[in-house]
């Protein structure tokens, strides 16, 4: 969506590029800000351009407002540092930077795709936002394949960013837009610095914020991890038993589970696989937050057999826990509502509470009755909930890995920070078990400093993979007839050798029957493990 008039954005030439600058602020006078162009001061000295701008502007420059920005541009080679602050009267949503003129070429992010996908730049626009479940970095492209403009935050926050790229007279305009974290929201913001460098690649750009990160957070490659257990280092296979889906049926109760353990690792050394059970707790989804044996699949004398006959095998166990949802048993649900513990974000007027999932688990094509709870683990009472239901049961139990699903969140939330509070939940577990294996569903380039392992797809280049290990999602199927069991998918159309393409640790999903209608499908996933075990020397 663009403005139906001509808001007369003073353009600044900094740098070798032509800017302008907006504020967007929140509350009961939101507003958007351009800088009064009577006011604007700007300089250069050497290699740096400053612009002063001591009033803002609104609509068109037809009226004046109290505040300031200040930015400055510092160039060196072919990559300038922008760096941004303002003022405003009201708290400052975000601040937009507006680059004008560049030339026509393709926009790529990058996200998930092994593969990037650059996209023509039209008058309609391409948009792309970080953190959200598909973007693994904050760093965007404009140009050729092999030669163009990096656009990449030096923020190592959750701050929202945001990339827009549209076709206007001829040329490419691009819209740098940056949020503060939504509990520091107030009347002053110093936007995280952008780096903008030409004559590079995709490619490069990755690189350097992998160094970033290496250099400020402390993210370390995967042979050298600190929180990878020996044992872990040895799995070559993951095997994904699906338990009972949300209507309540069951493809495996713990006792068919244990046969199918027994039936794998008669094929590979049991040190070589991580057993996942997904709807091991009862209804999938409907049972998060509520975790605890299910006496339908056997209660929890039968998942101690279960666990116990996996350890016995020489393998491991990773189980599935809620990371946001929360049904409707779960204990002190209201107590964790009225303790903050819902997300909350920042909205024009107010803030927007978070309702919850809107998956049509019941096929009644309208979402499962209103969906539940969304809760953030960045608040004391959700994640305390957590800390104590899934530590209880690794005790109990033996759990040797936890996976949380729908994590990391990466809501800019008003309250509570989402992907600290997942670091201080994933410190605490580890605080009781140092050789825990912790998951999540999806990754973002923040998380992986302490989530070594995810189940989603691994961003340009493979760069991930330095850093972490994945197996297949719940919702790619099994070889049988590609049913996704728990996952509200469905079926899939079932590829071997795109899942192997696709994830480090070749994973075998099995659901009512895999193993009897698709014995020779099965046992090649189990063929691919052993290659892979055997190429690194195990």
């Amino acid at each position: 969506m663009f403005w139906s008039f001509d808001n007369k954005d003073p353009r600044i030439n900094m740098a070798g590029y032509s800017l302008s600058f907006q504020v967007f602020t929140s509350g009961t006078n939101e507003n958007t800000y351009s800088l009064d162009a009577k006011s604007i001061v700007t300089k250069q000295q050497g290699n740096q351009w400053t612009i002063d701008a001591p009033k803002l502007s609104w609509p068109g420059q037809q009226m004046t407002a109290p505040g300031t920005l200040h930015a400055d541009a510092i160039l060196s080679g072919d990559t300038v540092l922008l760096r941004i602050e303002a003022t405003a009267p009201e708290p400052i949503r975000a601040i937009k930077a507006t680059i004008y003129g560049l030339l026509f070429g393709e926009a790529a992010q990058t996200g998930w795709q092994v593969t990037p996908t650059f996209e023509p730049v039209t008058k309609e626009a391409v948009l792309y936002s970080y953190p959200s479940y598909t973007a693994g970095m904050p760093v965007w492209f404009l140009g050729q394949r092999d030669q163009g403009i990096s656009f990449s935050s030096l923020d190592t926050t959750l701050a929202s960013k945001r990339f827009c790229a549209a076709l206007r007279d001829d040329s490419v305009q691009i819209q740098l837009i940056v949020e503060p974290e939504a509990r520091k929201l107030g009347t002053t913001f110093s936007a995280p610095t952008w780096k903008l460098t030409r004559h590079t690649t995709l490619e490069t750009a990755i690189l350097e914020r992998e160094q970033l990160l290496e250099e400020a957070t402390g993210l370390l490659p995967w042979t050298v991890r600190k929180d990878v257990a020996p044992w872990v280092r040895k799995v070559s296979l993951v095997v994904t038993l699906h338990g009972m889906h949300w209507s309540g049926f069951i493809f495996n109760d713990y006792d068919k589970m244990s046969q199918l353990v027994n039936w794998v690792t008669d094929r590979i050394p049991g040190e070589q696989v991580l057993f996942f059970i997904a709807g091991w707790e009862g209804r999938y989804y409907r049972q998060y937050g509520d975790s605890k044996p299910n006496d339908l699949m056997g209660g929890a004398d039968g998942l101690s057999r279960l666990v116990r006959n996996i350890h016995t095998r020489g393998a491991h166990v990773m189980a599935m826990f809620a990371g946001n949802a929360a049904g409707p048993s779960t204990p002190g649900l209201p107590e964790l509502i009225g303790t903050s513990s819902f997300h909350a974000l920042p909205g024009a007027l107010n803030y927007d509470l978070m309702r919850g999932y809107k998956v049509d688990w019941a096929e009644i094509r309208a979402g499962a009755g209103g969906g539940g709870g969304w809760l953030n683990p960045g608040a004391a009472g959700w994640r305390d909930h957590l800390v104590q239901q899934v530590s209880g049961l690794n005790a109990q139990f033996g759990f040797d890995g936890n996976f949380f699903d729908t994590q990391p969140n990466t809501d800019n939330d008003f309250r509570n920070n989402p992907l600290e509070g997942l670091r201080m939940l994933s410190e605490r577990l580890r605080e009781e078990r140092p050789e825990l294996l912790l998951a999540t569903e999806s990754w973002l380039d923040l998380s992986l400093g302490f989530i070594p392992c995810s189940q989603t797809l691994d961003g340009p280049g493979h760069w991930s993979a330095k850093y972490q290990r994945r197996f297949a999602h719940v919702s790619l199927g099994e070889p049988s007839r590609g049913s996704t069991g728990v996952h509200e998918v469905g079926h899939v159309d079932y590829n071997l050798d795109d899942l192997l393409d696709s994830f480090d640790w070749p994973t075998l999903a099995i659901v009512d029957g895999t193993i009897d209608a698709a014995p020779a499908r099965a046992q090649a996933v189990i063929s691919a493990a052993r290659i892979r075990s055997h190429a690194k020397g195990e």
